[in-house]
């Protein structure tokens, strides 16, 4: 039977495919693509509608009025090289930490400032912003809307082509899923790779020395790496390959690059690095100060004026709606505020409107440096669970989970309390002496090594030298040199 679907399912395709209309011919290559119902206007008008909220889903717009225009002026220069000049290009850098690039429909691009202070010379930035051009002028938003129209219309057909039999219908639905899911994420590793082809041709076009794509893109590969690390992940999961995947390993873009990169020639190709460093010198890193910071083990928010501290091996991260810390074999720390806090007994909050649908046990209250506070246990799917409410006031209660697998919960139970009676309230003076980390450029003096200044460097958890070797291009045993231009974080 399942069979017979491919085969109707095959079938079906064909005859679509063959009387379909709505495919443009991709300027790029000059190949034909379907983009379905999508159009230029079509393209524009879902820019203008989701900027807006793209920025702020991403912390807003960053920078300075000349570091802002310092990055359009790259983006600019890209976007007189490529194939669609319908658009008026908007280049865009995010408040946020998080190493990535974006593209939207209609020549909306941006770039985030963790990927600013990541990136080592002007080139690089230009490999980035070239390659999310690329996605744009390939079509590749259009070609999207495309397939999911493709794979709306198969699973119709598979549909008619099951007949009504309910269990049948049902199994021949999920290896359509099957199918258009991969189809689709192919398309998505292709497009990747054709927006690195298109980046190095518009790189190279602008004067860019195209090897800059590539070494950032081992960049970012080490960057994620250590992130792994920090997590208490094998690094190489980052090289992992999934057929389903929406992205090409990390390894594979980084060979094929790097392949192709050698095929172009630029006479004096720009790199920039001097220039650079000067525009992203005191740019923050990290964490904003509007959303709480991450100091070594301590976190800290000035604003909501509270801090607290995990355990010494276990690595704390900042997410929109909670703050994670990481630890030792799946343990986890879990920090957030509640939405609708109650004004009845803290007790009450706890067990009667946070856990209503569960049943605690050993619930006790507490006080917390003179704040009332509850907590409770429980065991969920095999964890031990351990639930602590702290009240500020009657609009603010602010809330921990405590996750350890059975065996490791004895030993975590008095680090955990440590981290639970750290929790305060900050004083006015200790909210002004809280400074976020930022970039700094320094030169180095005679007698630096990596070691030494990996050692100045604030936030130091153990991987302070690798950090400091990866935001510098550094690898292997390469020392600095003197007189040499580096960066750090610092506070």
């Amino acid at each position: 039977m399942r069979s017979n679907v491919i085969i109707t399912l095959g079938l079906s395709t064909g005859i679509f495919l063959s009387t379909l209309s709505g495919c443009t011919t991709n300027p790029t290559d000059g190949e034909s693509v379907f983009t379905g119902l999508s159009s230029d206007k079509r393209e524009l008008s879902l820019g203008r509608q989701h900027h807006p909220q793209f920025v702020k889903a991403f912390g807003g717009e960053f920078g300075s009025p000349k570091l802002r225009k310092y990055i359009n002026s790259i983006g600019q220069l890209l976007a007189q090289t490529v194939e669609r000049k319908k658009f008026k290009y908007i280049f865009t850098v995010l408040n946020s930490e998080i190493v990535n690039a974006f593209a939207l429909p209609g020549g909306y691009i941006y770039i985030s400032r963790g990927l600013l202070a990541l990136a080592g010379n002007e080139a690089e930035i230009a490999g980035v912003l070239a390659h999310e051009l690329g996605h744009i002028n390939a079509l590749h938003h259009s070609r999207r809307d495309g397939q999911g129209l493709l794979a709306n219309i198969l699973m119709a057909g598979v549909g008619i082509a099951s007949g009504q039999h309910s269990t049948k219908r049902s199994q021949a639905l999920d290896l359509a899923r099957y199918i258009t899911s991969g189809a689709l994420s192919a398309y998505s590793r292709e497009h990747e790779l054709e927006a690195d082809r298109l980046a190095l041709r518009y790189m190279t076009r602008a004067g860019y020395d195209p090897k800059a794509m590539v070494s950032f893109l081992k960049k970012m590969r080490s960057w994620s790496r250590l992130q792994a690390k920090r997590l208490g992940q094998a690094p190489d999961k980052v090289d992992d390959f999934n057929y389903l995947a929406t992205h090409p390993a990390p390894a594979e873009r980084v060979r094929l690059a790097s392949e192709l990169s050698s095929k172009y020639k630029v006479r004096n190709p720009i790199l920039e690095k001097k220039g650079y460093l000067q525009q992203i010198n005191g740019i923050l890193f990290g964490s904003d100060p509007d959303q709480g910071l991450i100091l070594g083990q301590v976190f800290a928010h000035p604003k909501l004026k509270f801090r607290f501290e995990v355990p010494k091996n276990f690595r704390l991260f900042n997410t929109r709606n909670a703050i994670f810390a990481k630890g030792p074999n799946g343990a986890t720390i879990k920090f957030d505020s509640a939405r609708k806090p109650s004004d009845g007994p803290i007790t009450y909050y706890l067990q009667d409107v946070w856990w209503r649908n569960r049943q605690l046990r050993n619930v006790e209250t507490l006080n917390i440096n003179g704040l009332d506070a509850a907590t409770g246990t429980i065991q969920i799917r095999g964890a031990d669970i351990r639930a602590i409410v702290i009240r500020k006031n009657l609009q603010t209660i602010y809330r921990f989970i405590f996750k350890t697998k059975p065996d490791d919960t004895g030993g975590l139970a008095r680090p955990f309390r440590r981290t639970t009676y750290s929790f305060r309230l900050l004083t006015g003076r200790e909210v002004s002496n809280l400074k976020p980390l930022r970039i700094k450029v320094v030169r180095t003096k005679r007698g630096d090594t990596v070691s030494t200044l990996a050692r100045v460097m604030a936030g130091r958890d153990g991987f302070s030298e690798e950090r400091f070797k990866i935001i510098n291009d550094l690898y292997g045993n390469t020392q600095v040199r003197p007189g040499q231009r580096v960066k750090i974080i610092t506070n």
